[in-house]
């Protein structure tokens, strides 16, 4: 990958391309911040750069290492991130090495894969992570010499997937690395990293991507959608390269995602109402049979509605101490005003409020029972609804 066609801050891109040149290169590197979507690919594009035979402010792409990096089969290059166990136990094959094809496939597909769409596509309901295993063929890998004479790079996708204790198998390795041996890791959360980790790596922070960079690459990406259709996504995924993207390939109608909130939010809220059983009760039956309908949606329609829910959530919370800042969503429904909602989202919940949409996004990825999970969030959110200051 080249670094021009990298959608990250320039700032970055040009300091590592200063550190090749001076041959300053760092061993040890943390890619984070901004939109996490920018890491893989950036990595992807250092690497080529560093391989490069023939390298001016960019890679040559015409070299064997170039053509081989296009390829992802370069062997020098080594891919670490999140799997599922599928051996026994006992058994210390590195996962990363054996479903290294299905990665690579899905990698030169979409470089800009997010962690979450890896996950998914694991179709498993088990928690993905970078098990020791793996760390011990990156310490095993980084003795030998590398295939070409030249440098050894590790890229470890999802760092802070590392399974916290196993991360001591690969401090040493990265404290005092042999040679021309390079080692990114790429974290969307570099907090869970292990402290004497992190504070080994030289850290590349990114920025958000501008939303005109964000358009330009859509248009050419989706050339069958008009223009301004592309700049409504790309409004409403606030400048994030994979909530416009998902946007883009499943298209929700807004008038049918908050008509549905409106219903079922109310009906949320009566059922846990102490002051009327009778109206409660009624209430339960048919948040039950609303819960039904929604958990059979398809599950990109079921996350989309998550995330809508968690955007009026915001909005609403925002509502109380800064109006200015509520731009979208825009909700037109004769039952239901963002300024009355907003009363009831407040410093007291709105905290317990986000960590429980969070939650059944991140199960609903996991495959779990959706009608379960989205009857399990209506009591506990119809529950926090009621709570006061």
């Amino acid at each position: 990958m080249y670094f021009k066609n990298v959608l990250a801050n320039n700032s970055v891109k040009n300091s590592l391309i200063k550190e090749c040149s001076a041959n300053r290169i760092p061993h040890a590197q943390l890619f984070f911040g901004g939109d996490q979507s920018q890491h893989l690919p950036l990595a992807l594009a250092f690497s080529t750069y560093l391989f490069c035979e023939k390298k001016t402010t960019d890679s040559c792409g015409k070299c064997v290492n170039c053509r081989k990096m296009f390829k992802l089969t370069h062997p020098d290059l080594h891919f670490f991130y999140p799997t599922i166990r599928v051996q026994q136990p006992k058994e210390k094959i590195a996962e990363s090495k054996k479903c290294f094809p299905n990665f690579q496939k899905t990698i030169l597909e979409d470089p800009y894969l997010s962690l979450q769409n890896w996950e998914t596509k694991l179709k498993s309901s088990k928690t993905a992570n970078i098990r020791s295993a793996d760390l011990i063929e990156i310490c095993k890998i980084s003795n030998l010499k590398s295939y070409q004479g030249g440098y050894k790079v590790f890229i470890i996708w999802g760092a802070e997937k590392i399974i916290t204790k196993s991360s001591a198998i690969l401090l040493k390795t990265i404290e005092e690395p042999p040679p021309k041996t390079v080692f990114i890791l790429i974290s969307n959360d570099p907090n869970k990293l292990l402290s004497t980790i992190k504070s080994r790596l030289q850290e590349k922070k990114m920025t958000t991507i501008d939303s005109c960079v964000l358009l330009d690459h859509f248009k050419k990406k989706c050339p069958e959608l008009n223009e301004a259709m592309i700049k409504d996504f790309v409004r409403k995924g606030e400048s994030n390269y994979h909530k416009t993207f998902e946007l883009l390939i499943n298209p929700v109608e807004d008038g049918e995602i908050f008509n549905n909130f409106v219903e079922w939010i109310r009906l949320c809220f009566l059922s846990t109402n102490k002051k009327s059983k009778y109206e409660g009760d009624f209430a339960i039956i048919k948040l039950i049979d609303h819960c039904a309908m929604m958990a059979s949606l398809e599950r990109a329609a079921q996350l989309s509605f998550i995330k809508s829910t968690a955007q009026v959530f915001r909005r609403a919370f925002l509502l109380n101490y800064e109006p200015s800042l509520v731009v979208e969503p825009s909700i037109k429904h004769p039952n239901f005003s963002l300024d009355s909602f907003s009363k009831y989202v407040n410093n007291y919940n709105v905290l317990e409020i986000f960590a429980l949409l969070s939650n059944t996004h991140y199960y609903l990825h996991r495959y779990s029972n959706s009608k379960i999970l989205f009857l399990d969030l209506s009591f506990r959110l119809g529950k926090l609804l009621h709570k006061k200051p």
